[in-house]
């Protein structure tokens, strides 16, 4: 549990203690989100884990749904993860990191894409939460990044960006069920990284 914040009546809504719990509460919920999927998803324990009361979470989120879209919203995208390098790195290089991102946070992104999945047809808010703020936004920097690698020819033409973004998001989920031993931390995005680059690279050696 983080450290208790002030939740007295007095913080001015839009004020940086407000806004510290705010943010608090989604990152909260995201792990809740992630333990327990929406079925089980409890407000006071996403209030617990933040600090707080529950009657301070419903101050900021008036409903169960709109604090677990703050979960997600909260979640990490690929997006920028191109911006963190140079344009003169190699692009393996660049994929080692966008991969390090994803593997410091998969036991959230892939019991999440479970939950939203499972949930489709009554809480449909959900999936297109996902979509619009995790999936959508990573698929468009993998697109880029691909993009880039063909025009200079390191990079298969072949290679579709909704294909590579569901390779890389379909590891995770088998290693989220158990299916695919990834490791922790460095040792996960390194194995991700042996399993993704083959079916990118037109000379695989590249990412030695």
């Amino acid at each position: 549990m983080t450290k208790p914040l002030r939740t007295g009546d007095g913080i001015r809504r839009g004020g940086a203690q407000y806004a510290a719990i705010h943010v608090a509460l989604a990152r909260a919920s995201a792990h809740e989100l992630a333990r327990t999927g929406f079925g089980d998803f409890a407000p006071a324990a996403v209030a617990a884990r933040a600090g707080v009361s529950t009657r301070t979470a419903f101050r900021h989120y008036e409903t169960k749904l709109a604090l677990a879209v703050a979960g997600i919203q909260s979640l990490p995208t690929y997006a920028g993860w191109l911006a963190a390098t140079g344009p003169d790195d190699p692009f393996a290089e660049r994929l080692r990191r966008g991969l390090r991102t994803g593997a410091q946070h998969d036991e959230l992104v892939a019991h999440i894409t479970a939950t939203c999945l499972s949930f489709r047809e009554t809480q449909p808010e959900l999936l297109r939460a996902l979509k619009r703020h995790v999936l959508t936004p990573r698929q468009r920097e993998i697109e880029r990044f691909l993009d880039e690698g063909k025009r200079a020819g390191v990079f298969r033409a072949d290679v579709a960006a909704p294909a590579f973004a569901a390779a890389d998001l379909g590891i995770f989920m088998l290693a989220a069920l158990g299916q695919f031993r990834l490791g922790r931390g460095e040792t996960r995005a390194a194995r991700m990284f042996a399993q993704l680059w083959p079916m990118l690279a037109v000379d695989a050696h590249l990412g030695d």
